[in-house]
């Protein structure tokens, strides 16, 4: 099912976005600098297609030191889903009394571990609610992906009956029944424990979280019938239309801000990273089922954007592909939090989103092959390189805000 653009939440990105950048251009603090860009996507077009990079091909000798280290991500495929190792999959499931049906269960246990996981996949970096107090928080995405797999993994194996293939059991820790009675006190004796320690990794926002849990299970109660893969298979194989029933089911994903002329902004970063979650974990782009269902065999992953946080607009702006202003850069540099939903901010993700709209336009006017290129494989592999770059220090800070939409 296409959704008209007026309704399309994708399209509403795109658009919102690029006629923020357009209708600010004289007085903005973000720019997009094409001949790097155009650098940028040069290189990962020789990169992809596994040829020598000529000399003077790319107008930046420092995109190129880049992106051409030994742990870089060499091709615009998503990696298996549990490649890591920090997912859960269900492989060790099992119910006697479920026999083929055993699949479906899977389907269902993973589905809700990727709503949990995604409903709470944000801003990580404060240690404390006391602003600016120096501490650094090691807290990252895999660890808490790996502590909830833990959680998942809890009730793989259990001598009972299992009913209903499309519920999960009340043994499940995310099943909706438990969400709903989750608290702070609860939520983090079930975590704290699974982190490598409670001094350095600590879990901001603990309130807000669970209230986001607290509203995700009680929205599967009310109107899907208590079942992710009801509540999946609404979309008809859509991923824009998946967005659209995240955001019209879940408040907690509505990632939009107002801009200083009165303008609706849309991001919806988790909304989207959601449906691409379920696409790789529990669909397949060659149409196979997975755990005996195609739901997630989203035929229009194109529509979805990239998902415009933090560690993206870090990796272009230190490859010059973004520019910010001198003083929006002495505030990243120097670490200093900018307000949520300030022009600033704004700027920052519109322009995250447009550069890499134009980077994936820009990569396949180059590639002779592997023409499916699209945001979320670019996402997948900028993310996965600025992880790895951030890491070894060859990055400049990323900009700082608090909030609960990335």
């Amino acid at each position: 099912m296409d959704l008209p653009d007026v309704l399309s939440p994708c399209a509403n990105v795109r658009r919102t976005c690029k006629l923020l950048l357009e209708s600010d251009a004289k007085d903005r603090s973000v720019s997009i600098d094409s001949e790097a860009l155009d650098a940028l996507g040069t290189t990962i077009a020789n990169i992809v297609q596994s040829q020598k990079q000529k000399s003077g091909e790319s107008s930046s000798s420092e995109v190129q030191s880049l992106l051409t280290e030994e742990s870089c991500v060499h091709n615009l495929e998503f990696a298996a889903w549990d490649e890591f190792q920090w997912h859960y999959n269900a492989e060790n499931y099992s119910r006697t009394s479920l026999n083929e049906h055993v699949q479906h269960q899977r389907f269902e246990r993973i589905a809700l571990y990727i709503l949990v996981m995604d409903t709470i996949n944000f801003c990580f970096w404060p240690k404390s609610n006391v602003k600016n107090d120096g501490q650094v928080n090691l807290l990252e995405y895999e660890h808490l992906a790996s502590a909830l797999k833990i959680l998942a993994e809890k009730d793989d194996v259990l001598d009972h009956d299992c009913g209903n293939t499309m519920i999960a059991e009340d043994s499940y820790a995310f099943a909706p029944q438990n969400l709903i009675k989750l608290t702070p006190e609860t939520f983090l004796s079930m975590m704290t424990p699974l982190m490598p320690n409670d001094v350095d990794y600590v879990i901001p926002n603990v309130q807000e979280r669970v209230r986001l849990l607290n509203e995700m299970g009680q929205a599967l109660l009310t109107f899907h019938r208590g079942s992710a893969t009801y509540f999946i298979a609404q979309s008809k194989r859509s991923a824009d239309l998946m967005v659209y029933h995240i955001l019209e089911s879940f408040s907690g994903f509505r990632d939009t801000a107002i801009d200083k002329d009165g303008r609706l902004i849309a991001f919806y970063k988790r909304a989207q990273i959601l449906v691409a979650d379920l696409w790789a974990a529990l669909g397949s782009e060659k149409g196979e089922d997975k755990y005996g269902k195609n739901l997630c065999n989203f035929d229009d992953m194109e529509k979805i954007t990239m998902f415009p946080d933090y560690r993206i607009p870090q990796l272009l702006r230190s490859m010059d592909v973004l520019t910010y202003s001198q003083q929006l850069g002495d505030k990243v540099d120097n670490k200093i939090e900018l307000e949520a939903f300030c022009m600033d901010e704004l700027y920052i993700r519109a322009a995250t989103v447009v550069a890499v709209d134009l980077l994936v336009e820009n990569v396949k006017s180059k590639i002779e092959k592997d023409k499916d290129i699209n945001a979320v494989k670019m996402d997948w592999y900028l993310w996965n390189l600025g992880e790895q770059l951030d890491r070894q220090g060859k990055l400049s800070p990323h900009h700082r805000v608090r909030t609960i939409f990335y």
